[in-house]
């Protein structure tokens, strides 16, 4: 479906041999960044294609992993006091899709942006095996 965007990479211009691309997701622009990190391209960008070609079913992952390891943080937390609290769907209806890394042959990072709710860090959701969302990093 997204995996056009593996037509018309460009090599990194700080020459550490990853490919950079961009699309157009949910109305937002979407980057991309291949690092083979010394495997072979073609399992790198087959890592890539996997996600790209079924984007809407591993963004719906990512945002349940930020839904259960965010979601009480932030209305216990985070939540400025004259905001209201949110539900599920309010919460998660604020993150945007900014960037996605496919690192080697296994390891997948979304990033969002969290829209100011975590103090405008990125919400880093992780996958290490190339399938499941396992982990949340808040960085920035």
């Amino acid at each position: 479906m997204y995996d056009s965007v593996l037509d018309n990479l460009k090599p990194n211009e700080n020459g550490d041999g990853s490919l950079l691309g961009s699309f157009e997701y949910k109305g937002q622009t979407v980057t991309i960044n291949l690092d083979r990190d010394g495997e072979p391209a073609e399992r790198n960008l087959a890592l890539a294609r996997k996600f790209l070609t079924d984007l809407p079913l591993y963004e719906n992952a990512a945002l349940e992993r930020l839904y259960e390891d965010c979601f009480s943080m932030y209305n216990d937390d985070w939540r400025v006091e004259e905001d209201p609290i949110l539900d599920k769907a309010q919460f998660l209806n604020r993150f945007t899709l900014k960037h996605i890394w496919f690192l080697s042959t296994d390891s997948v990072d979304f990033f969002y942006d969290d829209d100011g709710m975590f103090g405008n860090h990125s919400m880093i959701v992780q996958s290490f095996d190339g399938e499941n969302f396992t982990h949340v990093q808040m960085y920035g």
